[in-house]
């Protein structure tokens, strides 16, 4: 692991660190607590891994859904006549 020292952070990067690594807190409430959206959060973290010769993380959610099945359906079937 890297070592770099949180001094060299500003002082809102280091508190959305220690709120992030240190507490595990989530981003939404890291965003409350700071007064900001939580984009703006993730934008701060990923300065503050920068700043510390750390690789970016992404911070993102995927929904993946599930895929419909396509069934053939006749219209007389769907509609009665």
């Amino acid at each position: 692991m890297a070592n770099f020292s949180l001094k060299d952070l500003s002082e809102k990067q280091r508190d959305a660190w220690k709120m992030r690594y240190r507490y595990g807190w989530r981003m939404t409430q890291i965003a409350l607590v700071l007064g900001i959206k939580q984009p703006a959060v993730t934008r701060l973290l990923q300065r503050a891994h920068s700043s510390a010769g750390l690789p970016k993380v992404k911070y993102f959610n995927v929904k993946r859904t599930k895929p419909r099945r396509a069934t053939a359906r006749s219209l007389s079937g769907i509609i009665n006549y």
